[in-house]
């Protein structure tokens, strides 16, 4: 759990059958509080009041007036009956209260707790107090075994069976979430690039989309989130009604096929181990207002399924509040925030906006975490702006290697370089860990240095002499992150060689020689190292072999005399062991070249760096290497 969410579990329970149940003014159920003592509690009202209460909120029944009038009546009701009185001194006040609800009884699902009010206000969009409820139901399972996913793979199904969809909006607030793995349309060279990440089933119907998840599953790459997209409407023969989705019919597409909750969760079966959310953007997809059928609604379905996070609308949704819904939900959820917290930002979002009406309220979540899941989060997190950097330095590295001088691409790399590196910074203050610390100086310092030859590129393709400003900032803060990882940990050879490297580019002079035997002895260490050497899945040894070479060029900046033919053994030794350990695998050599034209092609005399007959020996000695590597 996130050191910033506090968790209250409120759970109603009664004898008997559980899979229905009717409203029944007076009947008693039992409430118990997280720890506290528990109480019996008497339900308010009974099923035909109620039923003209949540008649009173579907937007085509009734006017606005009305609805809020109805709202405000079960809005009092729910928030009396969980007792709502008994947290209204929130432990911390600055830290989100999670609202643990445990519903098993059939009717009490169908009560809409998610619009309790509190002294008039929406209890779950307060001002002064952050409050999210989430449902789960209890089964045999006490908790979900699902990993939360580093690397995010969105399938999203959209059925316009039923009417008009807002599919457009919604596929472009999903590619915008998703912009930290796909790029602009122009910098994609395939459309592969984009089905890793994002996958769309047009006009869907229960086989397709069965046979999509069918598929993911089985060329290892399974989807992570679901979202659809979808009217809803009632299947089945009276008394035996349930809300399902208004799917697209196999055999003839322009026929509506109304899908069950079971067949639904029959399509997405394949996922269970691997989707962690599920969002429903269709009316009544969270509908469990007749509780006396035995038969629940399609979230309840997907949730004791196995799906640990299932959003689903249990009102008739608004399309602009469907929009909404997917926008802020998934761009806060897919930016590393914890799902709690991505909900809570989701409803006050919706409450704000009057042309969402009252789907704040209809909004409902069920939410059943790992144990784990604060310690997942953490790493997932991590991993996620690994990732999304990956990405990003690679388009990077296209757009460098190329020769487009269009300033909208480097601004949206730059921008999204940025954003990463923002990202990667508050992780490192989040985390005390010193070796996560000490991995995240290199990383930051990689991503400055990334980021700088991008406004070098730029700059030399427009002739904006106004990016040389902001090209040498990113190379200081470069410089400075890998000095602060070099004097965590002398051992770390590459975080020194990039320091001893960038404080000469930046200060226009090499300094301090005790570093480099400092980084030249620990890169010894571990190229000399018998079990990294005898380990073929290890890399050390090689990344050791690279720190040397670049240590040997630029020995003659320190006053260290010519070492070239170090240089050279060093970088014969790397190609070696790259071919003996990962003989298919170039990255290796890409990245030590890359490293290399650095000084050829960007810190040179003419570009305004280290002045001085020693650079221009730097320059052709590090060509020579180059030419060594591509022999």
């Amino acid at each position: 759990m996130s050191d910033q969410i506090e968790s209250l579990m409120i759970e109603f329970q009664r004898m008997a059958d559980l899979t229905t149940g009717l409203l029944r003014k007076d009947d008693p159920y039992l409430l118990t509080i997280a720890a506290n003592q528990v109480k019996q509690v008497s339900m308010p009202l009974g099923y035909f009041e109620f039923q003209k209460m949540v008649h009173s909120l579907r937007y085509e029944k009734s006017t606005p007036e009305v609805r809020a009038a109805a709202l405000e009546e079960i809005g009092d009701i729910v928030a009396a009956l969980m007792r709502s009185d008994t947290f209204q001194d929130l432990p911390n006040p600055e830290h989100l209260l999670q609202l643990d609800l445990v519903v098993n009884a059939a009717e009490l699902a169908a009560l809409p707790f998610e619009s309790a009010l509190k002294g008039g206000e929406p209890l779950l969009v307060r001002n002064g107090h952050k409050i999210v409820l989430t449902r789960r139901v209890r089964t045999d399972q006490a908790t979900t075994q699902v990993s939360w996913p580093s690397r995010v793979r969105i399938l999203f199904a959209w059925a316009d069976a039923g009417g008009d969809i807002p599919m457009a909006d919604h596929t472009n607030a999903l590619r915008a979430a998703l912009s930290a793995w796909i790029p602009m349309e122009s910098l994609v060279a395939k459309a592969d690039d984009i089905a890793k990440v994002f996958c769309v089933v047009a006009k869907a119907s229960v086989s397709s989309i069965t046979e999509a998840c069918n598929y993911a599953v089985k060329e290892g790459m399974p989807f992570t989130h679901v979202h659809i997209l979808a009217h809803g409407a009632k299947v089945g023969e009276e008394p035996d009604t349930v809300w399902g989705l208004a799917l697209h019919n196999d055999a003839d597409p322009s026929e509506t096929q109304v899908a069950r909750p079971d067949e639904i969760a029959s399509a997405l079966a394949t996922l269970n181990s691997s989707a962690v959310v599920l969002s429903l953007a269709a009316c009544d997809s969270g509908n469990e207002t007749s509780p006396f059928v035995p038969r629940r609604s399609i979230a309840h379905e997907l949730h004791v399924a196995g799906t640990p996070v299932v959003i689903a609308s249990q009102f008739p949704l608004t399309k602009f509040g469907s929009t909404v819904l997917v926008k802020v939900f998934y761009k806060h959820l897919l930016d590393g925030n914890d799902v709690r917290e991505a909900l809570y930002t989701t409803r006050c979002e919706l409450k704000q906006e009057a042309a969402a009406g009252h789907d704040w309220a209809s909004v409902v979540a069920y939410v059943r975490l790992p144990e784990t899941y604060g310690s997942q989060l953490k790493d997932v997190r991590l991993k996620a702006v690994l990732s999304s950097l990956g990405a990003v330095q690679g388009w990077t590295d296209n757009l460098v290697a190329g020769t487009d001088a269009d300033p909208a691409k480097f601004k949206y790399l730059a921008d999204k370089l940025e954003e990463n590196i923002c990202r990667l910074i508050k992780y490192y203050e989040d985390n005390s860990a010193e070796a996560l610390r000490l991995e995240n100086f290199g990383l930051l310092g990689s991503a400055e240095k990334r980021l700088s030859e991008l406004y070098f590129s730029w700059r030399l393709r427009t002739s904006d002499g106004t990016l040389d400003a902001p090209m040498r900032a990113a190379l200081t803060r470069s410089r400075d992150w890998y000095r602060r990882g070099c004097d965590s940990n002398l051992s770390h050879h590459w975080t020194g060689v990039q320091f001893l490297c960038l404080n000469a580019i930046v200060e226009g002079a090499a300094k301090d020689p005790r570093r480099w035997y400092a980084a030249e002895l620990a890169a010894q260490l571990d190229r000399d190292d018998e079990g990294v050497q005898t380990d073929l899945e290890s890399d050390e040894d090689i990344w050791a072999c690279g720190s040397l070479a670049e240590l040997y060029l630029l020995a003659p900046l320190l006053g260290l005399g010519d070492k070239m033919g170090l240089a050279r053994d060093a970088l014969n030794s790397l190609k070696t062991r790259v071919t003996l350990k990962f003989p298919n695998n170039s990255f290796y050599l890409k990245s030590t070249k890359r490293q290399l034209r650095r000084y050829i092609q960007w810190w040179t005399p003419g570009n305004g760096f280290l002045p001085g007959v020693n650079n221009n020996d730097l320059a052709a000695n590090a060509g020579k290497l180059l030419e060594l590597l591509d022999a």
